[in-house]
Order: structure tokens, then C-alpha cells, then sequence
């Protein structure tokens, strides 16, 4: 969770390059045709155009009713079918949700489950059983619900419940984190308003920068979490959340770059770190690390890979993970990063490092 005392009187960025150059759109008729892409479900946006044969607003029916962001939907429906309505699979499967029999009996409201608009709608009447059935497991664990839905559309809900969380098998895992990362990336990322920045070509060397950490949650809109500080930043998440599962770990420069923060306690950023990536092209931020774990201090010129601190929960947040945070260009004061953010994802996808 960002600080959300910081003013940024700036405007939200699009992330378009994925690989070595990333632009943002800049207004004219590229930005009006963005903005008529992306429509506001549960709060949260999406972007119709990337769904195929104009089923978008499919999706952000079904949504509705499920309860859960639209972009998720979007992905799911890919993951499970690649938009192919015919698709079945050898164990029974089939139509654009890939629906087993039993389970299209109790929601396919007698439809036709090769018909896109019987499956999408379906889908969102099971997610929506799901997150209510499992809603239990989300708010005695802290889990995310979302996550959680997925995992048992996929395992099944009493795999979830059993194992009191998403169930420790690599198929299922694989699954949710695919369907997290490309809502975000696909049907979700492109939507925030024009900017009209470049940030460039990044050069160097590039790692995870919280290794066998689960992405918790995206840049973007989203309300802010239970037991956090609101405000007016509340509602938008300028970064990319990482936990790790069971253990704190250790926070790892994500690229080549000079440190020009390193502050334990420092407000609602807690224990933090800001270097500034040796192209001059990002600021980059790792936020809510414990307090006593700094391993390096301002001045500092660090390689990818290098230590930063341990991963914590201090600051203005409701559990123990690393907030990332990319900050276009260097800033002119140094101890305050205020430049435009944009999003982590597309740069880490595009650099190989998610």
C-alpha cells in the first residue's frame, strides 16, 4: 500500500512497450479511442477491446453479478479456452468456460454451453457461488478472495477449504497467478487516463526483486485494504505488492542502480529504499520492509541482485509484503520522489524477470 499522505497532482500513465522501450499515450485520438476501451466495473476498470467478438460487455455483465473485477474474468476465459467456444478438454470440459456437466447443470440455467453468451454468464454466477462459499477461508486467513475463487474454480472449493487457502499444487497455483498477471497486463493495465511521458530505452541487467514471493496485488485502481490510512491516493495503487508465503524474505535490487533513500520508519513508506536505476530512466522505490533490516545507505551504487533489506510490514499497511514502486526518470529532489509512476508489471514481464 502506498503512502498516501504525498500529493501527486499528476496524471495516471499507460504502460504500452513490454520489451526494452516503454512509452506512454499521449492524448489526441489515441487517448479518446483508449478511453472508449475501458468502461468501470465493481470500481475497477477494463478493457473491452481486448476481449474478441464483442463480448466484452459479456464479461463485465457476468462480472457484475460474480462480484469480482471484469479484467479477472477476461482472463480466466482465456486461460481456460483461448476465447474458442468449441474448445472441450479429454476429461469432459467444454464451451469458452470449460464448464464440467454436472457443474453447467447447476448454473448453466439450462443453456447451451457452446453459446459465449450462456458460458460467460454462467462463469460469473459460479465465480459469484465461489467467492461467497469461500469467503470464510478469505477473512479468517486474510487471503485474497479473488485468488481464492480461482483456485477453487480450478481445484474445486472444497480443496480450498481443506487446505485452509489456495492448495499447495503447482497446477492450481500456476493457474491463479496467470489469470492475476494477465488481468492486469491485458484487460486491466491499459486503462487508467493519458499521460504523456516517455520513460525509454532500460538497459542492464534485471532481477526478481523478492524471490518466491506471490504478486498480491497490481497498479491500478482498487479500494484501499481494511486497517490502512484512506485519503484522497487512497483508491489507486501506484505499485506492484509482493509477499512472500511463510517467511519474510530478503528485498533484492531489481536492477543496476545508485541509492538515493534508504530511511527505517519513514512515515507511511516505513522502512524504505529509492535508487535511482544507473540509465537515469526510473526511480525505483521498495517500501514496507522491517525496521533494523537496511543493508545499504544513501550514495550506494548497487548491481541487480544486491540485498536492499528484509521483507516487512512497516508503514501504512495490513500485512507483511514489499510494495514496488517505478517512478519515471530522476527526481529533482532527491529525497522526495514525485514524478509521474508508472506501472511495474509490463517492465518486469518485458525484462524477463515475471
Amino acid at each position: 500500500m502506498r503512502k498516501v499522505g504525498l500529493v501527486l497532482l499528476l496524471p495516471f500513465l499507460i504502460v504500452l512497450g513490454l520489451v526494452g522501450v516503454a512509452l506512454i499515450s499521449v492524448g489526441g485520438n489515441g487517448a479518446q479511442a483508449q478511453a472508449a476501451a475501458c468502461v468501470s466495473v465493481n470500481g475497477t476498470n477494463f478493457n473491452e477491446k481486448e476481449v474478441p467478438n464483442g463480448w466484452g460487455p459479456l464479461v463485465s455483465k457476468a462480472a457484475g453479478v460474480a462480484g469480482i473485477p471484469a479484467s479477472v474474468l477476461a482472463a480466466q476465459l482465456e486461460a481456460e479456452s483461448g476465447w474458442n467456444p468449441q474448445v472441450t478438454s479429454p476429461v469432459g470440459a467444454a464451451g469458452l468456460a470449460q464448464f464440467m456437466p454436472a457443474t453447467w447443470a447447476s448454473y448453466g440455467d439450462g443453456g447451451d454451453v457452446t453459446n459465449p453468451a450462456h458460458a460467460i454468464a454462467a462463469q460469473g454466477r459460479y465465480m459469484g457461488a465461489l467467492v461467497k462459499q469461500l469467503l470464510p477461508v478469505a477473512k479468517s486467513t486474510g487471503q485474497d478472495i479473488i485468488k481464492l475463487a480461482l483456485a477453487g474454480y480450478n481445484a474445486g472449493p472444497g480443496a480450498v477449504q481443506s487446505s485452509n487457502g489456495i492448495p499447495p499444487h503447482a497446477e492450481t497455483r500456476a493457474y491463479v497467478d496467470k489469470i492475476m498477471g494477465t488481468a492486469q497486463s491485458k484487460y486491466g493495465e491499459a486503462c487508467p487516463a493519458g499521460g504523456g511521458v516517455q520513460v525509454g530505452t532500460l538497459s542492464g541487467k534485471w532481477t526478481h526483486p523478492l524471490p518466491g514471493s506471490e504478486m498480491t496485488s497490481g497498479y491500478g485502481p482498487r479500494p484501499a485494504p481494511p486497517g490502512t490510512a484512506g485519503g484522497v491516493l487512497a483508491n489507486f495503487h501506484y505499485g506492484q505488492d509482493f509477499s512472500t508465503p511463510g517467511h519474510a524474505g530478503t528485498v533484492l535490487a531489481v536492477t543496476d542502480m545508485k541509492i538515493i533513500i534508504a530511511r527505517d520508519l519513514d512515515g507511511q513508506f516505513g522502512t524504505r529504499v529509492d535508487g535511482v536505476t544507473t540509465d537515469g530512466q526510473l526511480t525505483i522505490g521498495f517500501y514496507h520492509m522491517e525496521p533494523g533490516s537496511l543493508r545499504v545507505k544513501v550514495g550506494d551504487v548497487v548491481a541487480a541482485g544486491t540485498p536492499l533489506g528484509t521483507e516487512g510490514a512497516s508503514g501504512n499497511v495490513s500485512g507483511r509484503h514489499l510494495h514496488l514502486e517505478f517512478f519515471t526518470g530522476s527526481p529533482k529532489d532527491p529525497t522526495v520522489p514525485v514524478n509521474p509512476t508508472v506501472d511495474p508489471l509490463p517492465i518486469l514481464e518485458g525484462k524477463g524477470v515475471l
